[in-house]
């Protein structure tokens, strides 16, 4: 198996999933549907035609006996952006009912929840384009040697190509593979991100380094904030967080000094009880220096599966109708009622 030079975001390179694939093609491999009647019977092979059938009349059997929501589908976040689209328009255009979730929900629920308070909608505000535009690239809560290779090789080749063009500062308790290629490596004590991420805005604003303009015309609420991160002084930060003081300031410099800096997070940081907070937390940094809204910077949640932010574009959660829509909210289920016309 081969990459696809010319794709925009693999730029040819191929994880360990996409170099053994083939070897799903065994003779092994289910190639017909199988059905059976009843958990005590074997299963037996079926034509695509007899399997579509009693799917389609087991539907149509618990609609009229039951209702819509006797009716359920759960995804992942391997599902085609397409796939996700068209299951979940069966589900919530055809048959009626919300209850179409995945496993994306474990994976991103913290991202989403910080997006959505911070930003107002869950779209990050960045790309991987931007990882060759960066200055800073600064990685919380994922270990992207192992967990995004594809990813991790883009960024060394853009550090080998000019290396002193990109500083990569890492965050994790932990001495990974990722901590390794790290200019600057923050071995905080495990569940003190946020504390972390306050004594760097603590020390941009002490410094005045925040980015006025783009604060008055683009942010509001902003003094709570402020009045928070004060309290965060970088003794207290570094002793509850396990790091020299200077370590902390170096990166707060990066913040208020260099261009543009891209920060990037994964399960680290999502699956934890005070994660929506952690992502909050980030995202409020980028807005307190305007690293955010430009080439090369932004807060970018890397997704646990191939395409769990695929999967929210197309509106598949529950809570979701394609294109960051919310079935909540009465203009959107109309926008999506007319695209697709139904009542």
């Amino acid at each position: 198996a081969r990459g696809d030079r010319q794709h925009p975001s693999s730029l040819g390179q191929v994880c360990i999933k996409g170099a053994t694939v083939g070897e799903t093609l065994s003779r092994g491999r289910l190639q017909q549907p199988l059905y059976r009647a009843s958990l005590d019977q074997d299963f037996q092979p079926v034509s695509w035609d007899t399997a579509l059938q009693t799917i389609t009349d087991q539907i149509r059997t618990t609609l009229q006996s039951k209702g819509p929501d006797a009716i359920a589908m759960y995804g992942s976040g391997q599902f085609h952006t397409e796939d996700y689209y068209l299951a979940q328009k069966l589900l919530k255009g055809a048959l009626g009912t919300n209850n179409f979730d995945a496993n994306s929900r474990l994976c991103m629920s913290s991202a989403v929840a910080g997006y959505t308070r911070s930003l107002g909608s869950d779209g990050p505000p960045c790309c991987y384009e931007d990882i060759d535009h960066c200055s800073v690239a600064v990685l919380i809560g994922t270990n992207t040697a192992e967990c995004h290779p594809v990813l991790f090789q883009r960024l060394l080749k853009r550090k080998k190509r000019n290396p002193n063009s990109l500083t990569i500062v890492v965050i994790d308790p932990r001495q990974t593979n990722t901590a390794k290629a790290a200019d600057i490596h923050l071995a905080v004590a495990p569940g003190t991100d946020l504390a972390l991420l306050h004594g760097i805005a603590h020390l941009v604003l002490r410094e005045n380094g925040q980015n006025v303009s783009f604060i008055d015309q683009h942010t509001e609420n902003y003094k709570p904030f402020f009045d928070v991160v004060t309290r965060w002084t970088p003794r207290k930060v570094a002793r509850f967080c396990g790091i020299p003081e200077k370590r902390l300031r170096d990166v707060a410099e990066l913040f208020h000094r260099r261009q543009r800096v891209l920060s990037l997070w994964s399960m680290g940081v999502n699956q934890r009880r005070e994660g929506t907070a952690v992502v909050q937390g980030l995202i409020n940094l980028h807005l307190l220096s305007g690293q955010i809204g430009k080439e090369g910077a932004g807060p970018f949640s890397l997704t646990g599966q191939p395409n769990a932010m695929g999967g929210r574009e197309a509106g598949g959660l529950a809570h979701l109708l394609p294109g960051y829509r919310l079935v909540t909210n009465a203009e959107h289920r109309s926008q999506v009622e007319q695209a697709w016309n139904v009542p």
